[in-house]
């Protein structure tokens, strides 16, 4: 078995448990009369890396039809992200956000309508003119309002579709689409918005991949060559990675300005305490660009490797300066490792290290809370300045205190996302 440590692959990303979407993911490895080494090996590994092994039941991998059934059931009550998944997929995605979909992502606003938070450059939906805050009103025939979530996502899963989009304008747009193999852009939008006298660097950000390193490299010196004074940094629907990228985003922030200091620990169970518990270090970027200070947009959606970035900052920025806008954070103050066994595809992906930064500040289950609580808008896309989001933090900008909120954009219950669990959920795609 080989696995990667520290490096690219040692991730810390969010993934939900509460609804399986349709896929195969809770189908991996079966049950047959030559399993038994899956068995083996993820007795092993979860008896050696896993945070929480002195908790792991005594239970018979008999008594379970798959594999997948097996790992669940050997989690922590307190668990709700490690999985296992398809090995190449798996890497295939972390490398280079490769996966096989349309491209997009939906979330119900608060009115119940199913908007597109997210579009990858690649989609063939966004060569069609679809954005962020069009609304999908009609699948195969089917009217969105009539369908439940389960038969929603059964009709995404397809190969093919024939949708119907409204935009923010009321027009209705019908396209035939089919799936492909895309990259994701990780970077979703970077501009610099002069707003009262002052440039804005805005950083949409979606994941922290192999492949955001040359991305957000090139976000920053753009930022540089632009000369902005303040950032915002948008991780709404970054769930997170890997903790190299996390460490690199940081350090770009701040400009080098904290090289070779402390950014985060890592402690693991008692087995693993002693020869692997470490800390990570600002590193030197040659796109770095200073920042005294940062506006962070998040939701609940906003995880790990994004909350290890917000909490890292706080000792060296101090925690007035890396102001929250938005709902609080995911809460998942804890990490991962992909262990690989080649000979059955197989990625096993438990929880295996907690995480603080350079103060010891962590545990943060409950999320990050925020210093300004608005709803997420759906209605605008990434970088509009009337998105309410980016409007708050550039008025804070202006006038150093935050626009009164209004009903409207107050904090809502209503709105929702699919569930999904392991790679479907790292994705957050279709």
């Amino acid at each position: 078995m080989k696995f990667s440590i520290l490096n690219k692959y040692s991730l810390v990303v969010i993934l939900a448990s509460l609804f399986l979407s349709c896929s195969d993911d809770n189908n991996i490895l079966p049950r047959s009369g030559t399993d038994k080494t899956a068995y083996e090996v993820i007795d092993k590994t979860m008896q050696e890396w896993y945070l929480w092994n002195e908790d792991l039941p005594d239970i018979s991998s008999a008594n379970y039809s798959s594999a997948n059934d097996y790992f669940e059931a050997l989690l922590a009550d307190q668990d709700r992200w490690s999985y296992i998944a398809n090995l190449d997929e798996l890497l295939a995605y972390f490398e280079n956000g490769t996966y096989t979909g349309y491209g997009l992502s939906f979330k119900f606003d608060s009115y119940n309508d199913l908007r597109v938070k997210l579009i990858f450059d690649e989609s063939p939906l966004a060569a069609e003119g679809v954005t962020r805050g069009w609304k999908l009103v009609n699948i195969n025939q089917l009217a969105i309002s009539n369908l439940s979530e389960e038969q929603i996502l059964n009709e995404l899963d397809k190969s093919s579709g024939t949708f119907i989009f409204e935009n923010n304008a009321g027009e209705q747009k019908k396209i035939t689409a089919s799936q492909k193999v895309l990259d994701q852009n990780t970077v979703l939008k970077r501009k610099v918005i002069p707003y009262e006298g002052t440039q804005v660097a805005y950083l949409a950000f979606d994941s922290f991949l192999g492949k955001s390193e040359d991305e957000l490299n090139e976000a920053f010196t753009y930022f540089k060559k632009k000369n902005a004074k303040e950032l915002v940094l948008d991780l709404r629907y970054n769930g997170g990675g890997s903790t190299y990228i996390s460490n690199q985003l940081a350090s770009l922030i701040t400009g080098n300005a904290f090289q070779d200091k402390i950014y985060s620990k890592t402690f693991h169970n008692a087995l693993q305490r002693e020869k692997n518990d470490r800390f990570e270090v600002f590193f030197e970027q040659p796109s770095a660009y200073g920042f005294e200070r940062v506006f962070v947009i998040t939701t609940s959606g906003t995880a790990s490797a994004s909350e290890m970035v917000i909490n890292g900052l706080k000792p060296y920025l101090g925690k007035e300066n890396v102001i929250l806008i938005g709902s609080k954070t995911h809460g998942k103050p804890v990490g991962m490792y992909v262990f690989e066994e080649k000979a059955l595809n197989l990625a096993i992906v438990p929880i295996s290290f907690s995480i603080t930064n350079a103060n010891d500040e962590g545990g943060y289950f409950d999320g990050i809370p925020v210093n300004y609580k608005i709803s997420d808008d759906l209605t605008h896309d990434f970088g509009d300045i009337d998105e309410s989001n980016l409007h708050a933090a550039l008025e804070y900008i202006k006038n150093e205190k935050f626009p009164v909120i209004t009903a409207a954009k107050a904090l809502s219950t209503n709105e929702r996302e699919f569930k999904k669990k392991g790679l479907e959920e790292l994705i957050d795609a279709f």
